[in-house]
């Protein structure tokens, strides 16, 4: 629930549990400990899919040597069905690269971020674009292009209705769908985009709308060919606001290792919610078998497997 351990400590000192805030961060950063290697089982469970999806935040950490705050970056990528997350000090493409390295599938669902381009281009990805970043230009740009936006705006909001009438439907289906309703908008969405581009000056919030949307149209138009791809890339952005509504209470890690002990535990917790399953039960009964399980089978303790061997529906 992402509440800081200084207000657990108070809240549990109010209940009787007299508990100082240092001890409740060593047991947090040790639980965190134990619970990597099935944190990486998760990472593994994604690269072995044939999509993911992925986003990042700031995550600002305390340096130690003079209390200083410098910056650090949280990354989420997912399959829809679990998530993990990491830590790294920079957003420099490297990381990216290196978390998704032996990544089995070719799709890449991001923005348009530059720190995304490296591993597109090292493991030859199809980068796939998300129509909900595209509106927020387009939505930016309503107030001095009101014309022009709604426009724009309208038709998004046309390709998002047809994607809900195509929820839980076979990637089968919706990408004869897609070929049949989508892409005709699309199309004229993008002539529409490259006419009005030569009206509009570039500076201006509607150019810079037209600009994003002529730069990332190979991206966006990705959807149309691969029925299993999402047309945004909402979920990611979710996965990652629930963290930033966390930083707004707790401000920073206040250590490296506190930064990486809190991806580590959003992974799972977080894998643990998109599973339909209760973080306290699994969190209790898979540190309960952790000691003594066999490595080799950390597999099934990740929270997709554990559901289903623990016989839970979904």
């Amino acid at each position: 629930d992402h509440i800081p351990l200084n207000r657990q400590a108070r809240r549990m000192k109010r209940e009787g549990f007299e508990v100082g805030t240092n001890t409740l961060s060593g047991w947090t950063c040790g639980g965190a400990k134990v619970l990597e290697i099935v944190a990486d089982a998760v990472r593994l469970e994604l690269l072995a899919g044939d999509y993911l999806q992925g986003d990042d935040t700031g995550l600002p950490v305390q340096d130690g040597s003079d209390g200083m705050l410098r910056k650090g970056r949280l990354w989420a990528f997912t399959d829809q069905q679990q998530v993990f997350y990491a830590f790294t000090d920079t957003k420099e493409g490297e990381h990216p690269a290196h978390l998704l390295e032996g990544f089995a599938g070719e799709l890449l669902l991001v923005d348009g971020g530059s720190e995304f381009n490296q591993v597109v281009r090292e493991q030859e990805l199809l980068r796939a674009g998300c129509w909900s970043h595209l509106r927020s230009y387009f939505f930016d740009a309503r107030h001095h292009h009101p014309v022009e936006a709604a426009l724009a705006l309208g038709t998004i909001r046309d390709l998002f209705m047809i994607e809900r009438r195509l929820h839980g439907q076979k990637p089968e289906k919706i990408l004869e769908e897609r070929r049949l309703f989508a892409k005709p908008l699309v199309d004229g969405f993008f002539q529409w985009v490259r006419a009005e581009s030569t009206v509009t000056r570039p500076r201006s919030e509607l150019g810079k709308a037209l600009t994003y949307a002529r730069n990332q149209e190979q991206t966006l138009r990705l959807h149309l060919d691969h029925g299993e791809l999402p047309m945004h890339n909402n979920l990611s952005e979710l996965l990652l606001r629930q963290a930033v509504v966390g930083r707004k209470n707790w401000l920073f890690a206040r250590s490296e290792g506190g930064a990486q002990a809190a991806a580590t535990i959003y992974t799972l917790v977080g894998s643990c919610i998109l599973q339909g399953i209760d973080p306290h039960e699994y969190l209790v009964d898979v540190l309960g078998r952790l000691l003594d399980h066999p490595v080799n089978r950390v597999g099934e303790l990740t929270p997709r497997v554990w559901r289903e061997k623990q016989g839970h529906t979904k």
